[in-house]
């Protein structure tokens, strides 16, 4: 059966931090459509050496963005939510998209509770390896920190994964950023012949500072939430300070596996790109 993927982001994993980059079709919330509802809406993925096991790889994936708290959200029963690993050379080598182990995540109906079946199945090069069913954490288990850690031991690796509701750890002035977005583009190619105008005007920022105006360097002398430099200088965007979070109080449904190094080499590797993909049957 084909499937057509909705949405992807890609990751670069070495030691521990990675370097982000897009694939295809996703962002933080591309919305809803027909074809594209909340629970098909890969919104972040993550992947990071275990803190707490440092021979384990933590994979983590968001959708369900917006999620209003106090309600259920559900992972689709239609879809495939699948982590994908490609064993790479080198921290600097391109990547090459072979699809070298894929961790697939189907969930079933949900039960009185909220709680919905969990299918994880590894498969190293198409070949499956082995699966194992488990169950989801409710929104009621993940208010009160019930979570439900899903135990799986899978071609000789002993693997821990979680699928429930957890709050958006993504901070987003959603508002700035599209006053920025449309400053700039008239300032740099508005007016006469699209060759910028020079009269395009940005609201002030949230501490009442005008673009180029009144500038500080941020930081404690300028008494930053936490110390922290604003990082732009020329108030542009808002300070740490003030800054409003849109996803503030909002939740995503978060995807959680950690799966030994170990079984994700071959011949000993220790860098891995890794993404996430979300399809459905065409």
């Amino acid at each position: 059966m084909k499937r057509f993927i909705l949405g992807a982001t890609l990751l670069l994993a070495a030691a521990g931090i990675a370097t982000t980059q897009l694939a295809t079709a996703s962002d933080h919330d591309d919305g809803e459509t027909d074809s594209k509802a909340r629970a098909l809406n890969l919104t972040d993925h993550f992947a990071f050496k275990s803190p707490s096991s440092p021979d384990q790889l933590s994979l983590i994936m968001y959708l369900n963005p917006r999620s209003l708290p106090g309600r259920q959200y559900f992972l689709s029963t239609n879809a495939r939510y699948e982590f994908h690993v490609s064993r790479a050379g080198s921290k600097t080598a391109a990547p090459t998209g072979a699809n070298d182990i894929t961790f697939r995540f189907e969930a079933g109906a949900p039960d009185a509770s909220g709680v919905q079946p969990i299918t994880m199945t590894m498969l190293k090069n198409g070949e499956e390896v082995g699966r194992h069913t488990g169950s989801s954490t409710s929104f009621i288990g993940s208010k009160s920190d019930q979570i439900t850690t899903n135990m799986a031991s899978i071609g000789g690796g002993n693997m821990r994964y979680f699928v429930g509701q957890r709050q958006d750890s993504f901070h987003f002035d959603v508002v700035r950023f599209f006053q920025v977005r449309a400053f700039l583009a008239q300032r740099l190619f508005g007016g006469a012949n699209g060759k910028g105008d020079a009269t395009a005007s940005l609201a002030d920022n949230c501490r009442g500072d005008k673009f180029l105006a009144n500038l500080q360097t941020g930081g404690v002398a300028a008494n930053e939430k936490g110390g922290v430099s604003d990082g732009d200088v020329i108030n542009l965007f808002n300070p740490p300070s003030c800054a409003p979070d849109f996803t503030k109080n909002l939740n995503v449904t978060a995807i959680v596996l950690n799966v030994p190094i170990a079984s994700l080499q071959a011949n000993g590797e220790t860098v891995f790109d890794t993404w996430s993909t979300i399809s459905v049957p065409e």
